[in-house]
């Protein structure tokens, strides 16, 4: 990064609570534990460890609004570069599954029961969990040109928007994931048929998803294919995002849409071109990578590949 403009660290996690864990251990034990690394699981410790480390600038910030955690990341970090705050951006997600964490997803039934998420499918059961990692280096084209680097991608649009409808249910219809959406091709530029691709959330909330994308692209005679990453990662939680726009970014690369892996029969009320069971050969300029999470929160990134 330019002197005097370093890059800024920005992640989605909810922090790394083993350290939290083994004071409580210890405390049911009849010990007394001394508190050491407790710390250490704060959300912010993570930028600001990485801060440290790679000698990233200020502002050092974790988004630790679930699902959308990381999506937001990104999102941030292209607004910074784009009113000048910074040349670049330190933008992604982490998220490590633990017992407590199953055991919150488990007692409140929302794991598949058949070993298998299948995302748009009739007789779906529910979600599975995963844990990963991916951190995407964003910059300013001029910056990208001035040190000679050749962009593996592009962030060309996002867009965020709050359903505002229920703590942890998503509005029937899908609106606030529609309106990301669509704040994100405006940003971008672009129409309804310039997407080639859709990389769904796929979570459960399909049908509210299907009527999303119905809204989004309801000026063409069918949506763009879409499919589910979650089908082979699992849910990932605040690192969700990143690691989907990760994979989005392949995909424009390779000229292949990933699957929907487990995908069975197809649900009448999931009206979706559903990548089903292999890759499927696909030549787009552009495709959407859309995130969802409780308390209504919707985030849209709309990239491009490197042409």
């Amino acid at each position: 990064m330019a002197a005097g403009r370093p890059g800024t660290p920005l992640l989605g996690t909810n922090g790394d609570h083993a350290a939290s864990r083994s004071f409580w251990e210890e405390r049911h034990e009849g010990q007394q534990p001394d508190g050491t690394g407790i710390e250490d699981t704060l959300p912010a410790r993570l930028p600001a460890r990485l801060a440290t480390e790679l000698g990233l600038g200020r502002p050092k910030l974790a988004f630790n609004n679930a699902c959308v955690a990381s999506t937001n990341a990104l999102v941030y970090g292209a607004e910074l570069i784009r009113t000048g705050v910074v040349h670049g951006a330190v933008c992604g997600g982490a998220s490590i599954l633990t017992e407590d964490l199953f055991a919150k997803f488990d007692s409140g039934q929302a794991l598949a029961v058949d070993e298998a998420i299948r995302p748009f499918s009739l007789g779906r059961k529910g979600l599975l969990l995963g844990d990963g990692a991916a951190v995407l280096v964003l910059e300013s084209a001029a910056h990208a040109a001035e040190r000679g680097a050749v962009p593996l991608g592009r962030l060309v649009g996002w867009g965020l928007s709050s359903d505002a409808y229920h703590q942890v249910q998503p509005h029937p219809q899908g609106a606030g994931l529609a309106t990301a959406a669509r704040r994100a091709l405006r940003r971008a530029g672009l129409k309804q048929h310039d997407i080639g691709y859709v990389n769904a959330h796929g979570t459960g909330n399909d049908r509210a998803e299907s009527l999303a994308l119905h809204t989004v692209f309801s000026q063409r005679p069918t949506p763009p294919p879409m499919s589910s990453t979650k089908s082979m990662t699992g849910h990932l939680l605040e690192a969700t995002g990143a690691v989907e726009a990760v994979i989005t970014l392949l995909a424009l690369d390779k000229g292949l849409l990933p699957p929907t892996v487990g995908f069975r029969e197809r649900d009448p009320g999931c009206a979706v071109d559903c990548v089903e069971h292999t890759a499927r050969p696909a030549s787009s300029s552009y495709a959407l990578s859309w995130n969802a999470a409780f308390g209504g929160a919707n985030a849209a990134l709309v990239l491009g590949g490197n042409a």
